[in-house]
């Protein structure tokens, strides 16, 4: 059972990336910005210049 749930975990991480907008290295033009749940500012210019990574998902339905 923990061979099946490693490998499903592999596959659905292996096609998460299949939809990535930007790969690893590439350069963003442009500049996302939002404000989080605790009413903090964010801009991904922001982030990448303090040297931290930044990943999104957008999941659901619909």
């Amino acid at each position: 059972m923990k061979k099946v749930l490693m490998l499903l975990i592999c596959l659905l991480l292996a096609s998460a990336s299949a939809y990535a907008i930007w790969e690893v290295g590439d350069i963003i033009t442009t500049d996302y910005s939002w404000t989080d749940s605790n009413g903090e500012f964010h801009s991904i210019f922001e982030l990448v210049e303090a040297g931290k990574v930044v990943v999104f998902f957008w999941g659901g339905y619909g």
